[in-house]
């Protein structure tokens, strides 16, 4: 009978003779668990949308398939390409989203990003399997596994990239399952293997590579067999090839009418037709001219350093096991299957560089790398541990003398390997727990991670806008009675509770947002305007209100990753700006300026208008100085026409607006602008800016400041100059209602001869006038001067009126001329 000293002795023998299997399943377990405690703290992915719009044509198609609808197919997806990705795991995705008859968009993200990560845990499972089966050593083969799962960016990716992880899953799968079939050789083992292999292209393009890989790590065993044996051969390799491309066309609907599909398919996705941005070592390149270096780049400082150099290692060994034996190297599976892994590695990233593919968004397009890199780094951390020599392992002690490789270094060798394996898995799982949830960020110690900001400034980071779910929440927090306006729309308010839901309103204008949830990518933005329409001020562009202190950001490594900016204060201070320092032109409903070289109309009173309303129309027509300078094709009418809407190049925030026109770079003569009397309710405008009469009125300004003018003659609404036969109007802080009456300006002469015969009997001369008759705003001032008659003055009287009403101010002077 065992002693009580003797039972965890005999416990851990039982566990030492437990399967692989149940060891892994065991890990799998508590990270699914944990998997379940952190899924509701992500956000949702750009592409996810897409991916659910892909998967519920393609249902429609299946459930109503019949010959010649393809096109309709087709013409159901909403961007070139749509229709060539696979379904193999979003369509189960929204089977399964039926089938448990979820209706909430909560419940429906939840319950994606669970299964998308059980997937995940899945995919490690079947690596920990084939480490197994490669390497013999359950310690290494855990290890692998481990790696596997904790890769921060996968990690993070398991949740909400249905696309890129499902693939790399599917390829370990496959890989799996080549080594089995290789093992077992049988015609059932290669069907089952090309299934595997025709999901994962399917799933990604690059999964095509895979198959001429298998068939040529299978092509050595024609030359060892017999007759009889190659013919066996041939046929699973066959097989293997038709069971690939037949599950390819059974699972994709939209090659069933036509196979042939599937070329152009592949034409399509390796030349992906979506173009974008990328922030690379503090560059801007577009995805389809990166530089070369920008795949290997990515994976290098995006991957934990202890699984960099076990890789690195692992690579060696498997180089120098197929040029030092080669002729054993052909001969031997397991050695064909290192090639072949690490063929799986570099064979894309050769391609991708060769065809200059469109590559953005880091390396996520090719995270099925890091399955094969995993088990390769598997074999590097065998050859430091050297646990299974005699399985073709490289024994680094081989050539010592046996009573030194014995006993007390082989230990040490064994400690040094799972030791910095596991500081390496250690020191990951701690920089994930300090990221969390943002772990998609992750970068290792090859980058400036320490100086705030720098990461940023070089390196994309959320491009798939997974932290503005935190951006919503906080301004929930803050704001939690109001309604919230943001832009752009963010998927991921979709995470949110119903109730929360209900307050974020994504608003589609930006000039109606009160606020702009941003991604600090970084990138400099291209010189024609991608939002057509876009604001332009410095200050009150949307592209540039980052110029502007944030309110809220979220932040990894010291550098925000998410953003959130309240417009009111960068606007008003961009109103503010024109006003203070732009040139006023005019001041009807709008008050017009002139400030670098663009007019601004500004409006105290404009609430965000529906796009194209016909109330928002505004006619803008320049006169040039000479006509040459306008196009042919508008000399005869003697304007150039710029009419346009008031949401174009405009911003409206707290009630008010500003939009903004450029000026022609021709010399202007006069300038003609405003809205018809049907728009606007009724209440239609119109300013006639002539710039004589602008240059008249500064000068008359000047003159008055210089006291060429003397002192005022009268003070009322305005002050009065006179100077010989010259007369100047000038008030301060000038309004739009201070000079939208009419003027009157009565002349009583010394003669009353002087007068024509119809104004004799009245005995003044009438030369009523209004503002825009030669008048002109000089800063915040109005000005306008009027010329005199010749003929002796006696007096003269003027001011304001408004018909019907009576005058506003009124002033009668002596001229003494």
């Amino acid at each position: 009978m065992p002693t009580l000293f003797q039972f965890p002795l005999i416990r851990l023998a039982v566990l030492r003779r437990a399967p692989f299997w149940a060891w892994a399943l065991v890990v799998c377990a508590a990270l699914a668990v944990v998997g379940v405690g952190v899924v509701d703290d992500y956000g949702i992915g750009l592409d996810e949308n897409v991916e659910q719009r892909i998967a519920r044509t393609s249902l429609d198609y299946v459930l109503n398939y019949s010959f010649g609808v393809a096109e309709e197919l087709e013409s159901r997806y909403n961007f070139q390409g749509d229709q060539y990705y696979g379904v193999a795991f979003s369509l189960p995705l929204l089977l399964a989203e039926r089938a448990l008859g979820l209706q909430d968009s909560r419940d429906i993200y939840l319950m994606r990003h669970m299964l998308t990560h059980l997937l995940f845990i899945a995919g490690g499972f079947a690596c920990g399997m084939l480490a197994y089966r490669m390497i013999g050593s359950r310690w290494i083969a855990l290890l692998a596994m481990l790696m596997f799962l904790l890769h921060p960016r996968l990690y993070a990716h398991s949740f909400f990239n249905t696309k890129d992880i499902p693939f790399a899953v599917m390829l370990i799968i496959a890989l799996y399952l080549t080594h089995r079939a290789f093992r077992k050789d049988t015609l059932g083992a290669f069907l089952l293997c090309g299934i595997s292999v025709g999901l994962a292209i399917n799933l990604r393009v690059f999964g095509l590579l895979l198959l001429p890989m298998i068939l040529a790590m299978r092509a050595p065993d024609l030359w060892q067999g017999g007759r009889g044996e190659r013919k066996r051969i041939l046929m699973t390799g066959v097989a293997l090839a038709v069971a690939a491309l037949a599950t390819v066309w059974l699972i994709h609907p939209y090659y069933w009418e036509n196979p042939l599909r599937f070329i152009e398919g592949l034409r399509v996705l390796s030349q992906h037709p979506r173009f974008t941005e990328n922030l690379f070592m503090g560059e801007i390149y577009r995805s389809d001219a990166v530089p070369w270096n920008y795949i290997p780049v990515w994976f290098g400082i995006t991957t934990p350093p202890v699984a960099l150099a076990l890789g690195a290692l692992g690579a060696a060994v498997v180089c120098w096991r197929a040029i030092a034996r080669p002729v054993a190297a052909l001969r031997d599976r397991e050695i064909r299957f290192g090639v072949l892994l690490l063929g799986c590695f570099v064979t894309p990233v050769v391609v991708a560089i060769a065809l200059q593919s469109n590559i953005y968004n880091d390396w996520r397009h090719m995270y099925f790398l890091w399955g094969p890199f995993c088990l390769i780094a598997a074999v590097g951390l065998r050859a430091i541990a050297n646990s299974n020599a005699g399985q073709g392992g490289w024994n680094i002690t081989a050539r010592l003398p046996g009573r030194v490789r014995g006993g007390g270094l082989r230990m040490a060798q064994r400690g040094l390997a799972y030791g910095a394996a596991g500081v390496g898995l250690i020191t990951t799982a701690t920089a994930m727990a300090a990221l969390h949830p943002h772990q998609q960020v992750y970068f290792n110690a090859l980058v400036d991670t320490k100086t705030p900001g720098a990461l940023a400034k070089r390196y994309d980071t959320d491009y798939w806008q997974i932290a503005q779910r935190q951006s919503l929440e906080y301004l929930l927090a803050r704001y939690p009675d109001e309604t919230l306006r943001v832009w752009p729309r963010k998927a991921s308010e979709l995470m949110l509770p119903q109730d929360d839901r209900e307050r974020v309103t994504s608003v589609d204008n930006p000039y109606a947002a009160d606020f702009y949830l941003w991604t600090a990518r970084g990138y400099k933005l291209p010189a024609e305007d991608p939002w057509q329409g876009g604001f332009y001020h410095p200050l009150i562009d949307p592209r540039n209100i980052p110029d502007q202190p944030p309110i809220h950001s979220v932040r990894a490594y010291g550098s925000a990753i998410a953003l959130i900016y309240g417009k009111a204060d960068a606007y008003h201070a961009a109103y503010d700006d024109i006003a203070a320092n732009g040139d006023l032109l005019a001041s009807e409903d709008f008050a017009i300026y002139a400030y670098e070289g663009a007019l601004y109309y500004l409006s105290a009173n404009c609430e965000p208008p529906a796009p194209n309303d016909d109330d928002f129309r505004v006619f803008l027509h320049f006169f040039p100085v000479n006509r040459a300078d306008l196009p042919a094709d508008r000399r005869e009418h003697g304007f150039e026409n710029r009419d346009f809407w008031l949401t174009e190049h405009a911003a409206f925030f707290d009630g008010k607006c500003v939009n903004r026109q450029l000026l022609p770079d021709y010399p202007i003569a006069r300038i003609g602008t405003g809205q018809n009397a049907t728009a606007r309710g009724g209440d239609g405008w119109r300013a006639d800016i002539d710039f004589a009469a602008r240059a008249a009125a500064q000068a008359a300004y000047e003159g008055i400041v210089a006291g060429d003018y003397g002192k005022p003659v009268a003070r009322a609404g305005f002050d009065v100059y006179m100077r010989g036969d010259r007369l100047a109007y000038i008030k301060e802080d000038c309004e739009a209602g201070d000079v939208e009456a009419r003027f009157f300006l009565h002349i009583v002469p010394v003669d009353p001869a002087d007068l024509a015969g119809d104004r004799r009997e009245a005995g003044f001369e009438n030369r009523d006038f209004g503002f825009g008759e030669g008048g002109a705003h000089v800063g915040d001032r109005c000005v306008v001067e009027r010329e005199l008659p010749g003929y002796g003055i006696e007096r003269v009287r003027t001011g304001q009126f408004v018909g019907g009403e009576g005058s506003l101010w009124r002033v009668e002077f002596a001229a003494g001329r």
